[in-house]
C-alpha cells in the first residue's frame, strides 16, 4: 500500500497524529504505521482508540507521556557501567512518569477500558528509588549535597577550606607592599588551585608558583608560596569529592540494572499507551467518531470531512459502496470535487486501517481490503520518459496484476490523455474486468460511453457532483444515482462565448449527445424539485413535532401549577385548622379554671368564652374551589381522565381491573376506586 498511502496522503495524517504524542519513540512508531488487512487486528486497534476516547472525553484523563529515550542507557546500566546523573534523572522521570500515569488509569472504569486498565495494572512501581534519585541530583552536572553523609562532610570542609585560601589571598591583596604589583584587586582559579594575577614586570614580588598567563601576556597568575598546602589539600578535597559521587552514581546504577528487565517493560508500555492515546487525541482534534468494521467490501460513510481541507472550507461528502453495487462512476465538472470524494473513501479506509477514527457522522461503515490500490494526478515520469496517458497506464498495469476481489481500486480520470474514442472504450474494458473481479472500485470520468454503460450493466452505479443550477459553480456535494455532465458549453456561455460558437460546438457533438445531456438536466431538475419538497415536508414535519412537544410541554406545566395550588390550598387549610384547635384549646383550659369553683360571674365570662367558640365554628374556611368539569356517559378507557365526586378530584385512569374497576393516578399517587365512583371527563 506504499503508493496508494501517499498519493491518499495517509503520511499527512499520521504526521499529524504523531504531533499529538509525547514521547519520541511514540511519534516514531505513529509515523512508520503500515494500514492492516486483518480485521481483527483492526477492531483490536479501534477498541484501543476508543477505550483512550472514552478516557479523555468521559473522563477528562489526559496523562503526559513525555518520557525521555532510555533504551541505551538502561543497556549500559545492566553491564554496569556508570550512568550519568543526566541517564539518572531520566529514568527517576520515567518512573514518576509510570506511577502518574498508573493512578490516571486507575480512575478510569475498568469495564469501559479493560485492555488500558490491563496495561497499567502491567507497570511496574519504583517510588523509593525515583525520590532519591530526585533528592540526590540537582541536574545534569550537579550533585544534591545530602545524597550521602560523606559528600556533604567534605563539601563542608572545602567550603572551609576555600574560605581560607579566599581570606589568605586577600591579606596579600590588601597589603600595600603588593597592591601596585596586582593586575586587579580579585581573588581567581587556575586548575583547582587558587591564585592572584601579578602584573608580568612584578614577576619575583611574590614568591610563588606561576600557573597561566593572559592572552596578552601582561598578566601572570600566581599562587603564593604560603598556600600552596592549603592548595594542595583542596585538591585532595575535590578529588575526594569526585570520588564519592562516582561511588553514588554507581551505587544508583547498580540499583538500575537490578530491575533492568522491569524499566524496559515500563517504558514499551508507556510509549504504547502513549500512541494508543495520540490516536484518541487527533479523533478529539478533528471531531472524528468511531466508524463500524466489516470485511464484506461495504462502505457506507456518513458526511465524510476530509482532514486535510481546512473546517472553514471542507464540503461533507456521504459515499455508499460494496452494497447494491461494486463500481462507482463518478461524473461532473472539472474542480468540482471528483477527485477529492475518491481520495476521501481511501483515505478513511487507511485511517481506519490503522486503528483511527474518521471525521464523519456516527453509524458510518468501513471495510477492511486486502489492499487499496491507487491511481489518482499526474504522475508523469521525466526520467522515464513516460507521457501522462502511459504513466497512468503503467500504474494501472500493475494493479490488475495483483488485485483481488477484496481490493479498493481508486482510478481518477480513468483512459484520459489520449484520444477520446479510444480512451473510452478502453475505460469501459478495464471498468468490466474490475466489475467482474467482485473488487470494489471507484472511478471518476469525462467519458458519456461509461455514463452508458452504467445504465446498462448491473453492479455499476452513477453518481455525480452536484452544481448550481444558476451559476453552474460546483457544490462539491456528491450526488449518488445520477449521472453529471461536464457542463463545458452551459459554462463557457455564462462566461460570455460569442453564442454562435456554441451553437456551432452543439452541432459538433452531435444531437444525440446534446440530447442526452438534456435528459441528464432534465432528470437533476426532477431530482432537485423532488429533493425541495422532501425538504418542505421535512420542515412541516419537524415544525409539527415542536408545536406537539410545546403543547405537552404546557399540558405538563399546568398539571404541575394545578397540584402546587391545591397543596397550598391543603396547606393553608391544615394551618387554619392547626391555629383555630390552638385557640379553642385555650379557651376549654381557661373554662376548667372558670368551673372548678364558679363564681355568679364566672358563668357570665364562660357564656362569653361559648360566644368566642361559636364565633371560631362560623370563621369561613378555606376551600378548594370546585371546578365542575364536563362529564360524559360511558366506560373510561386507558388514558382517559374521569371525575372522583366524593373527592372532588379528577384522576387519570392508568389500568383497568376484570370486574371494571379503575386504576387511576391522582397526583403523585396510585389508587384502586369502584367504576360507579368516577365519571368519565370530556377530552378537551
Amino acid at each position: 500500500m506504499n503508493k496508494s498511502v501517499k498519493s491518499l496522503e495517509l503520511d499527512k495524517i499520521l504526521a499529524a497524529v504523531a504531533m499529538c504524542a509525547g514521547s519520541e519513540k511514540g511519534k516514531a512508531a505513529i509515523l512508520a504505521y503500515e494500514p492492516s488487512g486483518d480485521l481483527f487486528a483492526v477492531k483490536a486497534l479501534q477498541n484501543e482508540t476508543a477505550e483512550a476516547f472514552y478516557a479523555m472525553n468521559g473522563c477528562n484523563c489526559f496523562p503526559s507521556f513525555e518520557v525521555d529515550e532510555i533504551t541505551e542507557s538502561l543497556i549500559r546500566a545492566k553491564k554496569l557501567s556508570v550512568l550519568t546523573m543526566g541517564e539518572l534523572l531520566k529514568i527517576a522521570r520515567l518512573l514518576r512518569l509510570t506511577r502518574n500515569l498508573k493512578n490516571s488509569i486507575a480512575k478510569i472504569d475498568p469495564t469501559r477500558a479493560p485492555v488500558l486498565t490491563k496495561m497499567a495494572n502491567q507497570l511496574f512501581l519504583q517510588n523509593t528509588l525515583a525520590e532519591e534519585i530526585d533528592r540526590s541530583i540537582f541536574s545534569e552536572t550537579e550533585m544534591n549535597d545530602c545524597a550521602s553523609e560523606k559528600l556533604g562532610a567534605i563539601r563542608r570542609e572545602i567550603k572551609r577550606n576555600g574560605e581560607r585560601l579566599r581570606a589568605k589571598l586577600n591579606s596579600y591583596i590588601s597589603t600595600p607592599e603588593y597592591q601596585k604589583a596586582l593586575q586587579d584587586n580579585v581573588v581567581t582559579m587556575r586548575g583547582d588551585r587558587y591564585v592572584i594575577p601579578v602584573k608580568k614586570e612584578f614577576k619575583g614580588a611574590i614568591h610563588g608558583l606561576v600557573h597561566d598567563r593572559s592572552a596578552s601576556g601582561a598578566t601572570l597568575y600566581v599562587e603564593p608560596m604560603a598556600i600552596v598546602e592549603m592548595n594542595n589539600e583542596l585538591k585532595m578535597l575535590l578529588a575526594d569529592e569526585k570520588a564519592e559521587i562516582d561511588r553514588i552514581l554507581h551505587e544508583f546504577t547498580a540499583r538500575v540494572a537490578v530491575i533492568f528487565d522491569e524499566l524496559m517493560a515500563d517504558y514499551e508500555i508507556i510509549t504504547s499507551m502513549d500512541v494508543i492515546f495520540a490516536r484518541a487525541a487527533y479523533a478529539l482534534s478533528t471531531r472524528a467518531t468511531q466508524p463500524i468494521l466489516n470485511d464484506r467490501g461495504y462502505i457506507d460513510i456518513k458526511k465524510g470531512r476530509h482532514p486535510l481541507i481546512p473546517k472553514e472550507k471542507v464540503v461533507p461528502v456521504s459515499v455508499k459502496i460494496g452494497k447494491d453495487y461494486n463500481v462507482l462512476l463518478i461524473t461532473g465538472p472539472n474542480t468540482g470535487g471528483k477527485t477529492v470524494s475518491l481520495k476521501l473513501v481511501g483515505l478513511f479506509v487507511l485511517m481506519t486501517a490503522c486503528g483511527l477514527y474518521v471525521p464523519a457522522e456516527e453509524e458510518s461503515e468501513i471495510s477492511v481490503f486486502d489492499h487499496v490500490f491507487c491511481d489518482v494526478g499526474d504522475e508523469q515520469s521525466i526520467e522515464q520518459s513516460l507521457s501522462t496517458f502511459s504513466s497512468h497506464i503503467k500504474n494501472i498495469v500493475d494493479i490488475l496484476s495483483e488485485f483481488n476481489e477484496r481490493s479498493l481500486i481508486l482510478l481518477d480520470e480513468l483512459g484520459a490523455g489520449t484520444d477520446p474514442d479510444e480512451g473510452a472504450a478502453l475505460a469501459v474494458c478495464i471498468t468490466e474486468r474490475i466489475r467482474q473481479s467482485g473488487a470494489k472500485a471507484i472511478i471518476t470520468t469525462h467519458y458519456g460511453k461509461l455514463k452508458e454503460y452504467s445504465y446498462s450493466t448491473t453492479g455499476v452505479e452513477n453518481a455525480s457532483m452536484d452544481f448550481d443550477p444558476e451559476t453552474y459553480e460546483p457544490t462539491f456535494h456528491l450526488v449518488i444515482g445520477v449521472p453529471g455532465t461536464s457542463n463545458a458549453l452551459q459554462i463557457a456561455a455564462r462566461l460570455g462565448l460569442d453564442r454562435t460558437i456554441i451553437d456551432e460546438a452543439k452541432q459538433k457533438v452531435g444531437a444525440e449527445r446534446v440530447n442526452f445531456d438534456q435528459v441528464l438536466l432534465s432528470a437533476d431538475q426532477a431530482r432537485r424539485a423532488a429533493e425541495a419538497e422532501k425538504d418542505q415536508e421535512k420542515r412541516l414535519n419537524d415544525e409539527l413535532r415542536a408545536e406537539r412537544k410545546a403543547l405537552q410541554e404546557e399540558k405538563n406545566k399546568l398539571f404541575v401549577l394545578r397540584e402546587k395550588i391545591s397543596a397550598t390550598v391543603r396547606s393553608e387549610v391544615k394551618r387554619r385548622v392547626a391555629e383555630s384547635l390552638e385557640e379553642v384549646n385555650d379557651i376549654l383550659a381557661e373554662l376548667k379554671k372558670l368551673l372548678d369553683n364558679p363564681e355568679p360571674k364566672d358563668f357570665f365570662e364562660a357564656a362569653k368564652l361559648r360566644k368566642r367558640i361559636e364565633e371560631i365554628a362560623n370563621r369561613e374556611e378555606i376551600e378548594e374551589e370546585d371546578i365542575e368539569p364536563e362529564l360524559v356517559g360511558g366506560v373510561a378507557e386507558v388514558g382517559d381522565e374521569v371525575y372522583i365526586k366524593k373527592i372532588g378530584r379528577i384522576a387519570l385512569v392508568t389500568g383497568i381491573k376484570r370486574n371494571g374497576d379503575y386504576i387511576v393516578k391522582v397526583g403523585n399517587f396510585t389508587t384502586t376506586i369502584k367504576h360507579n365512583a368516577a365519571q368519565k371527563v370530556k377530552k378537551q
